[in-house]
């Protein structure tokens, strides 16, 4: 991957970027003229000067660490940007169903690409990016503060990934400036709202057995009340040009 370097001053890496909001993040980041790099397990349709993309299943978090930590990390050069963004969007809801019947398996993996991986991303932004604004935008949940009957998984990798951010915030407050973390940091646990994506068909697609809830976005759907992704990505890119947030805050669409 060749250093990305068109527009030195500004850089984001989001993960997701194959489809839904964190491609819609991508695609609104290059019009305001950023860098941006994405990570997905599937290529990306974008083609764009400004744009790489690392193919990469983030549940493989030895692979990742690997690539940060060498070539791909090396090649967003980090430390000589004015702004930089991470905007952790990848996630995934399985396994759905009650924990009773929870697989193991299941559970590793919706931890690591839920939590282990954007809170690992989280950590390599902090000791990289120390010399510029570092804005963090993490998409979160209504379900990282309320229970759903079937998504113990998803509940809990979201609210791991909630109190991460909080902790960088206390961090901020705890040790020196520019010693532990930038001296110019936010992170935000971004709620979008139900926004029309590949996972919101997957929610529609479970079985009242294993989500009881699943009739209440059947409903949003048939009434025409999922929001388009560009609309959360527009908002995402508005807090990555921000100044003036606290080290952690939550923001939700809208508002």
């Amino acid at each position: 991957m060749d250093e990305l370097g068109s527009r030195p001053d500004r850089i984001c890496l989001v993960t997701g970027t194959s489809s839904g909001i964190g491609l819609a993040v991508a695609e609104e980041l290059l019009r305001r003229g950023w860098d941006v790099a994405g990570v997905a397990r599937r290529a990306a349709p974008l083609h764009h000067a400004r744009y790489r993309h690392l193919r990469l299943d983030l549940t493989d978090t030895a692979r990742m660490e690997e690539a940060f930590e060498g070539s791909f990390g090396e090649a967003l050069a980090l430390e000589g940007r004015a702004r930089v963004g991470l905007v952790n969007g990848a996630a995934t809801l399985e396994p759905v169903g009650p924990t009773s019947a929870t697989p193991a398996a299941g559970l590793a993996r919706a931890f690591a690409l839920n939590a282990v991986a954007p809170i690992w991303l989280l950590g390599f932004f902090l000791r990289r990016a120390r010399g510029g604004k570092l804005r963090v935008v993490d998409v979160s949940s209504g379900a990282a503060r309320r229970p759903y009957a079937g998504w113990s998984a998803y509940c809990a990798t979201k609210a791991a990934l909630r109190m991460a951010g909080e902790v960088v915030g206390e961090e901020a407050r705890s040790f020196a400036p520019g010693t532990a973390l930038p001296v110019d940091l936010s992170v935000v646990g971004y709620e979008p709202g139900v926004v029309d994506t590949e996972m919101q068909a997957s929610v529609r697609g479970a079985l009242v057995e294993a989500f009881p809830q699943v009739g209440r976005f059947l409903d949003l759907h048939a009434t025409g009340k999922l929001h388009p992704p560009s609309r959360p990505a527009m908002e995402i890119a508005d807090l990555l040009q921000s100044d003036g947030l606290p080290a952690w805050s939550e923001r939700r669409l809208g508002g």
